[in-house]
């Protein structure tokens, strides 16, 4: 391990560069090679033997760096290397195979001594520069292309950075501690190796149960937003190169202490890590713009759908005006004729079922009007079950559909119209052409809902009063509960009046001042 933050004789820029673009070049020399021979395995069609040459790969690097490593630098190459490809493969933001995995610890895989010069001339800065070539070299070889990866990419580049240089300080200050606790050198580093990978492993573990998904959903926003995709390998390749200017003023005026090589490093990852937060707040801006767009369109397309409703809806009305006057021309022709059977049937059958499908047919028109599907069908639920006892019911709907909200939580509303309705029913059967009109009107501040029926002399003399019946026991409590109900808004007043001999109930609903649901 080369220990930094040491001192030692003062090396000059004229052998510091050149040792330095040495060192660099060996190392990618290896790593080329390792590329090549990889892109070639990829052509092979044979899983056997890609998965053998992935064994192989790693197995040719581990030998070299143990011929020229001394057995503790070895033993933590070896171990971060490990640590970095297991992060990669527990977080498992990439889906990689068996030869990538080779690949990027064999490319991790290199004896420290390699960059002996290049760490007393760029400090730990040189580790965070290969990490980035690595991890993205990894992935396009993985998976063949970046576009739509870049934020899982630069995820694990931020991570790795943050897990090498966490796990090279603590050994470098941990290995001393335990070895004299312990009273051996090579159990010390053993001991202090196995401590820091158990925890960072542990992390590893730790961010794939908390942020697994979150993070393939920040990573799938990537794809549908290019342009800001490619903010992350910019930004990242920016700060890399910001922070090593930075640093490189240090080394030549002869500068550099502990604090400057801990310091700029330090600086390095908290500036990598702060282009998260600006990236998805850039991604959520993006979305929010596209789901409002997405909204106005809706909106467009609903105002448009119910204006080709309006249209359809009067053509239906004509249509069935119509249809009422043949029907009613047919019945003239067959009032002509000597067949008295006919007659009867004609009259009795075929032109009372034709006004009653029309009339079906112009209430269902009416209600398509409403745009909430769960209170439609209630409410043609409830007009089928008064036309069924022979009810003559009126619909009238006066909305703007767009605009149209119900105010109130829908099974509420249902259950309070339910039973105004139910009411409404009972009362008309015992009244002779008894009649029930049903209004709905609203827009964007209101919207309210007037039931008129009917009433029997009996119910004009007596009132109609929450809690009190002529049905019997076990009846009687609707208007109690529609009470209880009601009580739970603030927004939400029921009026009831008589008019002669009809009955008025009107529910009325304020959207503007709503409040929650208690």
């Amino acid at each position: 391990m080369i220990d930094i933050f040491g001192t030692g004789p003062y090396i000059t820029m004229a052998k510091l560069l050149p040792a330095s673009l040495l060192e660099f070049g060996l190392f990618y020399l290896h790593f080329f090679c390792f590329l090549a021979a990889v892109l070639c395995l990829k052509r092979i069609t044979s899983n056997r033997i890609a998965n053998i040459t992935a064994l192989l790969l790693p197995v040719f690097q581990i030998i070299y760096v143990w011929s020229v490593s001394i057995k503790s630098e070895f033993l933590f190459s070896l171990s971060l290397a490990f640590l970095l490809t297991a992060q990669v493969r527990i977080v498992k933001l990439i889906p990689l195979q068996a030869l990538d995995y080779a690949f990027l610890f064999s490319a991790m895989l290199f004896p420290n001594r390699l960059f002996n010069s290049t760490s007393a001339l760029l400090g730990n800065l040189w580790f965070f520069w290969i990490l980035f070539c690595v991890i993205y070299t990894t992935a396009k070889t993985g998976l063949r292309r970046l576009r739509g990866f870049h934020f899982v990419c630069y995820f694990l580049f931020v991570l790795l950075s943050l897990s090498m240089y966490s796990y090279s300080l603590a050994i470098l200050f941990l290995f001393p501690a335990l070895t004299k606790l312990i009273g051996s050198s090579a159990l010390g580093i053993l001991c202090a190796i196995t401590l820091m990978s158990l925890l960072f492993l542990s992390i590893a573990f730790l961010i794939k149960a908390k942020f697994h998904s979150r993070l393939l959903q920040l990573n799938s926003l990537g794809r549908k937003y290019e342009k800001i995709e490619r903010y992350f390998f910019g930004l990242s390749l920016l700060i890399l190169v910001l922070f090593t200017f930075i640093f490189l003023p240090f080394t030549i005026l002869q500068l550099q202490n502990a604090l400057i090589m801990l310091l700029i490093p330090c600086l390095c990852l908290i500036f990598l890590w702060a282009q998260m937060p600006f990236i998805i707040l850039l991604f959520r801006v993006a979305l929010y713009k596209d789901n409002a767009t997405f909204h106005e369109w809706e909106n467009e397309g609903i105002a448009s759908y119910y204006k080709g409703l309006a249209g359809s809806l009067i053509a239906m009305q004509n249509m069935r005006h119509d249809i009422k006057n043949i029907f009613y021309t047919m019945g003239n022709f067959v009032e002509r004729s000597n067949d008295p059977e006919m007659k009867n049937f004609f009259w009795k059958k075929i032109y009372p079922y034709s006004l009653e499908s029309i009339k079906q047919s112009e209430l269902l028109s009416t209600l398509y009007q409403i745009p909430i599907e769960s209170l439609r069908a209630f409410l043609n639920l409830k007009i089928s079950q008064a036309l069924s006892q022979k009810i003559t019911v009126s619909l009238q709907v006066k909305i703007i559909p767009e605009k149209f909200q119900v105010g109130i939580d829908i099974i509420d509303l249902t259950r309070i119209l339910g039973i105004l309705l139910d009411n409404a029913i009972e009362e008309v059967i015992q009244v002779q052409d008894g009649t029930i009109e049903i209004k709905i009107a609203g827009n964007e501040t209101g919207c309210s809902y007037i039931i008129k029926n009917t009433i029997t002399e009996q119910t004009q003399s007596h009132g109609i009063y929450a809690g009190r019946t002529s049905k019997g026991t076990g009846h009687g409590n609707g208007l109690q509960i529609v009470k209880q109900l009601l009580a739970q808004y603030h927004n939400v007043t029921l009026n009831s009046s008589m008019q002669n001999q009809t009955y008025v109930q009107s529910l009325n609903i304020s959207i503007k001042n709503e409040k929650n649901h208690q």
